[in-house]
């Protein structure tokens, strides 16, 4: 869901959901303390099907805890940073980024016989950008990192599927299934 709202550029959601999976990921350390805890109850630590789980389990906290958490929180930074405008201005070149046709947009602010109107239409063309464009324009950084995050969040959940399967069937225990 999150890469998802990060090509949207829905601010609001992706605070949301980081919110959620970093409550899910404190919540989730409890996880494998209680299923010690059943598994000591039931006599089965010593089970492949167990230890296959514990070692998916661990490997999914480790992906959750230094793949997803960072590369969400290093998104929603860069989605809530105030963006230059003249960054994308080449050096030496003040007036690369004036609209065609818009003599006054390279006018000197402090110029008292600079129209005000002839600046309007820069200023409102950026107004109109969505604050994220440049993190979900095709090629951009932003928009690589968003599949990465994708990615890596697709095999967290395939961990976690298999440690579901892995608890649900348990091959060749004999406490019953």
């Amino acid at each position: 869901m999150f890469p998802a709202a990060l090509r949207r550029g829905d601010l609001a959601q992706l605070r949301t959901l980081h919110r959620i999976c970093r409550v899910y990921a404190v919540l989730g350390l409890s996880v494998p303390v209680f299923g010690l805890a059943t598994a000591a109850s039931l006599g089965v630590l010593t089970d492949a099907w167990l230890l296959a789980s514990i070692v998916l389990t661990a490997i999914a906290g480790v992906v959750l805890g230094f793949a997803i958490l960072p590369a969400q929180r290093d998104a929603l930074t860069a989605s809530t940073a105030p963006r230059d405008p003249g960054a994308s201005t080449p050096a030496g070149d003040p007036g690369a980024s004036t609209p065609a046709g818009d003599p006054g947009a390279s006018t000197p602010a402090g110029d008292p016989g600079a129209s005000t109107l002839a600046r309007e239409p820069a200023a409102s063309t950026l107004a109109r950008e969505p604050a994220t464009a440049p993190a979900s324009a095709p090629g951009t950084p932003g928009e690589t990192a968003g599949k990465r995050l994708g990615m890596v969040s697709g095999i967290f959940n395939l961990l976690w599927a298999a440690v579901v399967v892995l608890m649900i069937v348990r091959p060749g225990s004999t406490t019953g299934a």
